[in-house]
């Protein structure tokens, strides 16, 4: 390939020592730089667990900062560079999802979509698998070429893809926290995707992509706490999607206005979205309790919620329910609701403190708790390699006052995790079948004393709630 031309290079880079990163804006577990991804530099040799990117098209879109239309080689060129860094950032088992164009028209037919694939392929990276996203806006063509003739008919498909690619092994050795729901993964796991792209005008971004996209990537293709990274920031859409499903975030920006633009639009929709826990007046969190407290200690399921919710919103508001179903897993972090089992919940008001001091361990600080029990179970030492799921959870619990530290967390299988959740629910049930069985004795009712007095010799047996006292009658 020739040389890239200067322009489109030097007009990318910038002077900065690398000791000092130019972070023009972080929150928590975000950072996001003004730099050019063409620095190598600007991050951490494997750091990243997941790249999410929609890269410049080069099909003349009027970005701020950069040239989208340059001659097809340096585009490439330009396209060989930047996902070079990108796999000297990503961790071993980092994968990349590659949202670009199946091919192109203007300025002269050429296969994309194969083009960078067979370059990450020279890189390094190793190729999982491509996704088709129709984005259905095959009504905004204004290019046919011969029309209604077979001289020169252009062929235009109205999809895109996302392609899946990783560093160096597909399966990770560590097994860490899914949040993904049944239904989420077996619709996304269809190489198919069919949603909305999204307005520009909306946005204030030439070429934004829909929250949906990297949404569905971050959930499917990483777990709680991993760190995402989109080099191509943009509008700050994977910004919002990696916060908001609690994944770390570093995002880089060549343009400043587009910096100020996803700063601004971040900090608005998390405080649209996730403010809303403070049960303020028609917040969406407020909505969900709603229906929660009018089904109190019933097992629900997501859809039966969300429904209800979507419905209700609208009607009272005007405006559509943004993803429900993270803020029922919200209100479930935050000690409002019960889970039942994956994508069920409960409202308990006996079981569940309604409080606003409940302390959830940060995604990092979970990690470090996974890390330093060597991902087993504390109590039964099953673990990844059993291929049992693993909670981290408060040896002194929230509701006696227990923080979320360090020192006070450990990691528990399924089962144990189960059983110490419950341990609250079985000493309330000890105590309601000691008064039970008082009852059946004034009134002499032999059937139900001997079943009463048999479930309560097993609580003796095993020894559960054993500082609740009570004795067989001799």
């Amino acid at each position: 390939m020739p040389a890239v031309k200067n322009d489109l290079l030097n007009n990318i880079e910038i002077d900065y020592n690398i000791n000092e990163k130019p972070i023009f804006f972080s929150n928590k577990n975000v950072k996001l730089y003004n730099a050019s991804c063409l620095d190598k530099n600007i991050l951490d040799k494997e750091s990243v667990d997941l790249i999410i990117t929609s890269p410049p098209y080069n099909v003349g879109i009027n970005y701020n900062s950069n040239e989208d239309f340059n001659e097809y080689e340096e585009y490439l060129e330009f396209s060989k560079e930047w996902m070079s860094n990108c796999y000297i950032w990503a961790k071993d088992t980092a994968r990349f999802c590659l949202n670009i164009p199946l091919d192109k028209n203007k300025g002269g037919q050429q296969s994309v979509g194969a083009d960078l694939i067979s370059i990450a392929k020279d890189i390094g990276w190793k190729y999982h698998s491509s996704i088709v996203w129709n984005e259905g806006n095959i009504s905004r063509r204004t290019a046919w070429g011969s029309w209604l003739s077979a001289s020169a008919p252009y062929v235009i498909a109205p999809v895109e893809l996302i392609v899946v690619l990783y560093k160096n092994e597909w399966k990770k050795k560590i097994k860490g926290e899914s949040d993904i729901i049944k239904e989420e993964f077996m619709a996304w796991t269809n190489g198919l995707w069919s949603f909305n792209g999204e307005s520009k005008k909306r946005i204030g971004h030439p070429a934004p992509f829909p929250r949906e996209l990297p949404k569905r990537c971050v959930k499917l293709f990483s777990f709680v706490g991993d760190t995402i990274c989109d080099p191509f920031s943009g509008s700050g859409t994977t910004m919002i999607e990696a916060y908001l499903n609690n994944r770390n975030f570093i995002g880089i920006e060549l343009d400043k206005e587009y910096c100020a633009l996803s700063k601004e639009r971040f900090l608005q929709t998390i405080e649209k979205e996730n403010g809303g826990i403070s049960m303020s007046k028609y917040s969406q969190m407020d909505l969900i309790m709603e229906f929660f407290k009018k089904n109190p200690n019933r097992d629900i399921s997501h859809p039966e919620v969300v429904d209800w919710v979507v419905k209700e919103w609208e009607k009272r508001t005007g405006e559509v329910f943004r993803d429900p179903d993270r803020g029922i897993r919200k209100l479930h972090e935050k000690g409002y609701l019960q889970k039942i089992s994956k994508g069920v919940y409960r409202y308990d008001p006996d079981f569940v403190a309604l409080r606003d001091d409940l302390e959830d361990f940060p995604p990092q600080l979970k990690k470090q708790i996974l890390e330093r029990d060597n991902y087993k179970c504390v109590i039964c030492g099953m673990g990844k390699e059993e291929g049992v799921e693993l909670h981290v959870d408060h040896i002194k619990p929230k509701s006696l006052g227990g923080k979320a530290t360090l020192e006070n967390g450990q990691t528990l299988c399924s089962k144990h995790n189960f059983l110490k959740k419950n341990l609250k629910q079985t000493e309330t049930g000890k105590k309601m079948f000691i008064r039970m069985l008082e009852i059946a004795k004034k009134s002499n009712e032999k059937e139900l004393i001997e079943f009463l007095e048999e479930v309560l010799s097993v609580y003796e047996k095993y020894n559960i709630n054993g500082h609740i006292v009570w004795k067989k009658d001799k």
